[in-house]
């Protein structure tokens, strides 16, 4: 629903300046520098196009709070249109052509200057090709100096000192004539005719801009706020990329609420933000970490979503249409601010109890997560339940989704329509016995995983990492657990159990030895402990330094998984074979029982091993 016409350019400025023409207030500022605004000066004077603007009839839904151009007068109504594209070039144009302020620029070095453009008349009508060259800025009052001696070049401080040399205003364009005669009487006065330079300058050039005709996109007051802000987003290709968040938070300003102080704090008080509370004072709730702002609206529109489904369903007709429950872009932008009120405090406590969830499963670092949008179903789900819906059946329920999720590597495509599915079957099959989410029916896990689960970054890695931890490993020299209160400070991570270096000294491909079945969590100090050295070799020195007995390093090697006598007899492919059946049998456990997938024929053997990801080096912590 648009239109597309020409208007005068001269007609858009006295919108401008009359607040008829506004910003809305998601608009970035004006940032042309001196370079810019000649260019876009020689382009019109020359009669040369410079792209539509596109425009938005104000007063429909989509109600943004809004703001004059940069350098007009403060309005003191409504606007009847809003600048969605062409803020850049209306403002320029406007600064320089119709205002008798000064222009708010840059100069080449980035220093922020104060212009005002004038047209070498004589040098536009000898080259009208070549505008760029005739156009000059000068500073607020007029005098150019040379910057080393510090003498004037060029005074145009004075009506008769531009009359003099033959310098036009431009702020005059589009009332030249009361110019131009006081000039050409000041010229006679010197015994100058300039009648053939005037008319070639002014029913030339000069008139070009002020006759120029603009393609202006009017969008109806009538789209969906989805719909103007998808269309902004599309013309606005040079500039940054405004996420939903940012378009939320103007929207929301036109009911002087303001959404970025709500979630960052006050100026100077960012403790106060709803993001700072989540993360915690001291930053110790490092899983909420990645939570961005758009995250949390995600999880609000969940909210709000599904609330509108659940009343659509109790007032349905069999097979209505029941609205859906969504997260998407279009839901975000939806999102409208009663509901916003309404739910916030609810999902900042949800984002809590995902946090608290995380941390139990022993995922309690941000890079060990392993999809993030599954902290904001959790957000969503402990925000929607009720509290006498959380129960310890009910934190099971969330273990097998939350693992078959991770393991079975169901959040890597479309992960906002999944986790909105999940979120309402999750509510369902936790508050009414419903039906086991679909989630938990798709997911499965083929043995032959644990052989190319290798990056750090794949989730069923990260979700592996975490189990092992969960299940009680303990750190090899210290005989410690993991622990929320100490993680950082071990400096936990996954690390090789037979060394790189000896591996590699035994030709053994690292597309074998790198896998996850060969590296378990380790405290970072042991990792250097080990260094490069045979299991057998290392395990000893364990035992004498450290004062370990054979058996209690045995036990402390059982709680990884991993048989003992074989680490000890440095046999590799039977401790690989072994572990592999172990951690098999942890996925089936983690997922429900569910049997694992039969390994696939093996593929042919690649003529060259390619480079590893997240190869480490031996005695240092794997790069996260």
């Amino acid at each position: 629903m648009f239109q597309s016409e020409k208007l005068p350019l001269r007609e858009i400025l006295k919108w401008a300046h009359e607040g008829r023409l506004q910003l809305p207030d998601f608009q970035r500022p004006y940032v042309w520098g001196d370079e810019d605004i000649r260019s876009l000066l020689a382009s019109i004077g020359a009669g040369f196009p410079f792209g539509a603007m596109l425009m938005l009839e104000a007063g429909g839904e989509v109600r943004f709070k809004h703001r004059e151009i940069e350098g007009a007068p403060k309005p003191e109504r409504e606007p009847d249109l809003l600048l969605l594209d062409g803020q850049q070039r209306t403002t320029s144009l406007y600064q320089s052509c119709f205002s008798p302020t000064p222009v708010r620029t840059r100069n080449a070095k980035g220093k922020e200057v104060e212009r005002h453009y004038y047209i070498d008349i004589n040098a536009a009508v000898a080259s009208p090709e070549d505008l760029e060259v005739a156009i000059v800025g000068l500073p607020a009052n007029r005098i150019e100096y040379d910057p080393i001696r510090r003498e004037i070049l060029r005074d145009l401080s004075t009506r008769e000192k531009e009359f003099g040399a033959d310098m036009f205003p431009l702020d005059q364009a589009f009332d030249w004539t009361k110019w131009c005669f006081a000039w050409m009487n000041h010229a006679n006065a010197k015994g100058r005719d300039v009648t053939s330079l005037s008319d070639q300058f002014f029913q030339g050039i000069i008139d070009r801009i002020k006759n120029y005709d603009v393609p202006v996109i009017r969008l109806d007051r009538r789209n969906s706020r989805a719909a103007i802000c998808t269309i902004f987003e599309k013309v606005n290709v040079g500039g940054k990329k405004l996420d939903a968040f940012e378009l939320v938070t103007a929207i929301y300003a036109a009911d002087e609420y303001d959404l970025r102080e709500d979630w960052l704090g006050p100026h100077g008080k960012h403790d106060e933000g709803r993001r700072a509370r989540l993360v915690g004072a001291k930053g110790e709730c490092d899983v909420l970490k990645p939570v961005s702002s758009v995250d949390f609206l995600k999880a609000c529109s969940l909210i709000a979503t599904r609330r509108r489904r659940v009343a659509a369903e109790a007032e349905a007709a069999p097979g209505a249409q029941l609205p859906q429950v969504a997260c998407d872009r279009d839901a975000v932008l939806a999102l409208n601010l009663d509901d916003y009120k309404l739910d916030a405090e609810a999902v900042e406590r949800g984002f809590r109890g995902a946090a608290k969830f995380l941390n139990e499963r022993r995922i309690i670092w941000q890079g060990d997560i392993p999809y993030p949008a599954q902290t904001v179903a959790l957000a969503a789900v402990f925000a929607a339940l009720p509290p006498k819906a959380l129960t310890v059946v009910a934190d099971e329920k969330l273990d097998l989704w939350f693992w078959s999720a991770a393991l079975g590597e169901l959040y890597g495509m479309s992960p906002d329509s999944r986790l909105a599915r999940d979120m309402r079957e999750l509510i369902d099959w936790i508050a009414h016995d419903g039906p086991t989410p679909r989630t938990i029916e798709e997911a499965y896990f083929r043995e032959d995983r644990l052989d190319s689960l290798r990056s750090r970054q794949a989730a069923a890695y990260k979700a592996l990492h975490a189990l092992l931890m969960r299940r009680g490993s303990r750190d090899f020299v210290t005989g410690r657990t993991t622990e929320i209160m100490t993680f950082f400070g071990d400096q936990v991570d996954v690390h090789h159990i037979f060394p790189k270096a000896w591996a590699k000294k035994r030709g053994i491909p690292p597309r074998v030895f790198n896998s996850i079945v060969n590296k378990t969590p380790l405290f970072g100090g042991t990792n250097r402990f080990v260094s490069g050295e045979a299991p057998s070799l290392y395990l000893k020195r364990i035992e004498r330094d450290r004062g370990i007995s054979a058996e209690a390093l045995d036990a402390i090697l059982r709680t990884h998984l991993i048989e003992p006598e074989l680490l000890r007899a440095d046999d590799f492919e039977g401790f690989m074979k072994a572990r592999k059946a172990a951690l098999a049998g942890v996925v089936s456990q983690a997922m429900g029982g569910k049997p694992l997938v039969p390994s696939a024929a093996p593929a042919a053997e690649p003529e060259s091993e390619p480079a590893e990801a997240d190869d480490e080096d031996d005695g240092e912590a794997e790069a996260a």
